[in-house]
């Protein structure tokens, strides 16, 4: 979590608050960027909205639109597959066959139970009273229940002994939860969440059309690669046996998911197919390095391109085993120190 005084505490509030009156800085709010504007190889500015925001001269731009947007600008810009490129009709700029490459994403798999008592949180009548006095309390003091992101506990866990270190995650919830949240389920019980730490499987983010409102393509290529797939099932066997230990065994009244007539690893398997979805993760899509093929390199700017740097979760090599949040925190502190002293 990433709280203060029990509540949400965002990259916003945390470091674009504190410097709103600045008279060197200027936000816009839903300006949609269509491109970054080049001459030559250097970039001089940025399509907002339809218009042109021009750099000084020695300035940069900052890329910063995460790893599904970032390539998907780059790729409106000229600046990516050479081919996807022309099939779209877009200016070349740059050939960078990497930009858009290397997706990788933590896939995450929940066993759920239902339980006999009311201990947890729950959509149901005789919660009320608890809501209340939660919501009593979170507004006057910023306590109680309602300071929860629900995740009260968590775990790093091997898939089996003979691994290094751990690649699975684990996150327990007291309660029901469908589709991470968007859909309601009803009553009182329990979630094991795991996820895959250490993918194999890589995706990629392509363009649909060359127009910057439309939705890139993003293929996530989730479970393509046999070791993934041995993993998660691994991890599903841990969570259904974390659901059933004794402690939590006395609170369980029903397991639902993935319920007592999945029996089988083929079952299983299938469930975990049926059901398994993104834990919000994306990394690798500009990936850095120091050798010639990387989007970027060791200071974050793009290669063949003068300027220009990337600064979010796309720059990632590979995907970190645990949550991306403060990882990118910590990029963007990094790049800034190489900014201020280069």
């Amino acid at each position: 979590m990433t709280q203060k005084d029990g509540q949400r505490f965002s990259t916003a509030r945390a470091f674009l608050d504190p410097a709103r009156s600045r008279k060197n800085l200027a936000i816009e709010t839903n300006g949609l960027v269509e491109r970054i504007l080049f001459k030559d190889r250097r970039a001089i500015g940025v399509r907002v909205g339809g218009r042109d925001l021009l750099l000084r001269p020695g300035g940069e731009v900052i890329l910063s639109a995460g790893a599904v947007n970032s390539p998907q600008i780059l790729m409106l810009s000229g600046v990516g597959p050479a081919s996807e490129l022309r099939q779209h009709g877009i200016e070349i700029v740059l050939d960078a066959p990497e930009v858009g490459a290397n997706l990788a994403d933590h896939l995450d798999y929940t066993a759920v139970a239902t339980t006999a008592d009311r201990e947890g949180f729950g959509v149901a009548p005789s919660f009320l009273p608890r809501a209340i006095r939660g919501a009593w309390s979170y507004f006057l003091h910023h306590e109680g229940e309602l300071t929860s992101n629900a995740s009260e506990g968590g775990a790093f866990l091997k898939s089996d002994a003979g691994r290094e270190r751990p690649n699975l995650q684990f996150h327990f919830l007291p309660a029901i939860l469908r589709d991470h949240g968007r859909k309601t389920a009803f009553g009182y019980g329990m979630t094991v969440h795991v996820c895959d730490l250490l993918p194999k499987s890589r995706g990629r983010i392509g363009l649909k059309i060359a127009d910057p409102t439309a939705h890139p393509r993003i293929e996530g290529n989730y479970l393509s690669h046999p070791d993934d797939v041995g993993v998660l099932l691994n991890g599903a066997k841990l969570a259904r046996k974390l659901l059933h230990a004794p402690a939590l065994a006395r609170h369980l009244r029903e397991e639902v998911r993935p319920g007592p007539a999945v029996q089988t690893d083929e079952a299983l398997i299938d469930d975990i197919r049926a059901r398994a979805e993104t834990i919000y993760h994306p990394v690798g899509t500009c990936r850095m390095g120091s050798d010639s093929a990387s989007v970027v390199d060791p200071a974050a700017r793009v290669r063949g391109i003068d300027g220009l740097r990337v600064v979010d979760a796309s720059i990632m090599p590979s995907i970190v085993s645990g949550n991306t949040n403060a990882p990118t925190m910590a990029i963007a502190e990094n790049v800034a120190q190489m900014m201020i002293r280069p």
